[in-house]
């Protein structure tokens, strides 16, 4: 049988080796920095020699831990690569999506799951509006931007098309006659710059509303709900809260309604291409 090192223990070499700091590596690996001291004292009991000097500027790698490395950080990187390519490999289409768009793409999901029961669609909601499909384990994503990145499949959905809603029991008895009326409303921002509300009111000439003022949320998907509960005008992507605008949930008190230049798209990885739950859900989509 092999005698292999204390697989754990090279891990955590690996860390403090590219922070050169135990206390980082601690930080990094959610454990304490007394862990973190036995797992690399394992280490050197087990190959006989320091892997590293520890001195008052920190840590420097001896010439052995210098040798180790690059093999440790290889053989991680392959068992990491292959353990990705095993996971997508399962039955189940993992997904990741912005918590903004889960308002449009959950009752599609639900008509594309009863079309393929065999499918199940695992989906992850997330703030963030892009994917890494080299560290996160996913089949296919839902990302948000001017456009797709690289190395990947791309199927467009919409476009980005903003306007200001609310709820209509907001306007009653102080209707919205002109642009310039939004400055005696609570405006809620999808961002923390305001830059969606900022666009609107530049593109359209309303000189004299200040987009600075007025509660920010993390996400378009909270500032909507905040607008339909009446606490504010928001702005909305049009095809974002298109059902909510048929239900009578939210109006649109302008017709103004202007592109921003960014784009939903539907991504998946080259790895993933020709895996038939992926080509079934992006055909579906497209």
């Amino acid at each position: 049988m092999r005698r292999l090192p204390p697989l754990n223990a090279l891990q955590v070499f690996e860390v403090a080796a590219r922070h050169r700091s135990f206390t980082r590596a601690a930080e990094q690996l959610c454990i304490t920095q007394g862990a973190v001291s036995r797992q690399i004292l394992s280490l050197e009991d087990y190959y006989k020699f320091p892997l590293f000097v520890r001195g008052k500027k920190g840590l420097t790698l001896t010439a052995e831990g210098e040798m180790l490395l690059p093999a440790v950080r290889e053989g991680l990187a392959r068992i990491e690569d292959v353990s990705l390519r095993l996971t997508r490999q399962r039955t189940d289409l993992a997904m990741k999506v912005p918590t903004c768009i889960m308002r449009w793409m959950l009752p599609r999901i639900m008509r594309f799951q009863a079309e393929h029961p065999d499918l199940l669609v695992q989906i992850t909601t997330t703030w963030q509006h892009d994917v890494d499909f080299q560290v996160e384990p996913f089949d296919a994503a839902i990302i948000y931007g001017s456009s797709p990145g690289v190395d990947v499949h791309a199927v467009p959905l919409f476009n980005e098309q903003i306007t200001p809603v609310c709820a209509p029991e907001l306007l009653n008895g102080k209707p919205l006659a002109q642009f310039d009326d939004l400055s005696h409303f609570t405006l809620l921002h999808p961002t923390r710059d305001h830059r969606d509300w900022k666009q609107w009111l530049d593109r359209v000439g309303a000189t004299q509303v200040d987009a600075n003022i007025g509660p920010s949320f993390e996400t378009l998907d909270l500032a909507t709900n905040a607008a339909m509960q009446g606490f504010g005008i928001a702005i909305g992507d049009r095809t974002l809260v298109n059902d909510d605008l048929k239900a009578g949930r939210l109006v649109m008190p302008f017709n103004e309604v202007i592109e921003t230049g960014a784009r939903y798209y539907f991504v998946y990885p080259e790895c993933v291409a020709n895996q038939p739950k992926v080509k079934l859900l992006s055909e579906w989509i497209a």
